[in-house]
């Protein structure tokens, strides 16, 4: 009976206290060129349990979306490991009450991304590839709304889309975001 109760406090202290008396521990910088991300995977709060944007780094368990990390269930996970997923995609998503995506829609994979050197009314050059403008191509906004050709300026982040032809077909506006 002594043993265990001996036993017993002996297994209440070292949970408690453990072997380790003075640890400190201190934050560390973020990885270069990820200062300014945040979300879930860091502990900031979720606001929406929904969304759109672009992906802009992929791993084996997370994901990154307009500069939030977010962790991926599994279905998410395969969906990223067979290349269906991946960097430069908008993608629509979802969470679950743990702040983990539970779902992942492909809206358009990019095929370049780059900063504007040049627009004109039938032909962008991005980081200097010059690429004709297809008859009925279409502008967005990273939320996949449509906007007009007028408010892409020389200096703006954008993607682009090709059509059989091999002219840019759609044209996505993506200032405020880069791909790590």
């Amino acid at each position: 009976m002594i043993k265990r109760c001996t036993m017993i406090l002996l297994l209440f202290v070292f949970s408690h206290y453990g072997f380790c008396e003075n640890i400190h521990i201190q934050t560390i910088n973020p990885m270069p060129g990820f200062e300014k991300v945040g979300g879930p995977a860091f502990g900031e709060k979720v606001t929406s349990y929904s969304g759109q944007g672009l992906v802009q780094y992929v791993s084996e368990s997370r994901i990154m979306i307009n500069s939030k990390m977010y962790f991926m269930n599994k279905a998410c996970e395969n969906q990223t490991a067979t290349g269906q997923i991946r960097k430069a995609c908008i993608v629509k998503y979802t969470l679950n009450k743990q702040a983990v995506i539970n779902n992942l829609v492909l809206i358009v994979q990019l095929k370049n991304t780059g900063k504007v050197d040049r627009i004109d009314d039938d032909a962008v050059v991005i980081n200097d590839h010059f690429y004709k403008l297809g008859l009925f191509i279409t502008y967005h906004d990273i939320s996949g709304y449509n906007t007009s050709h007028y408010n892409i300026k020389k200096g703006d982040f954008v993607g682009v889309t090709f059509n059989k032809e091999n002219h840019v077909k759609s044209l996505w506006y993506l200032n405020g975001h880069y791909l790590y």
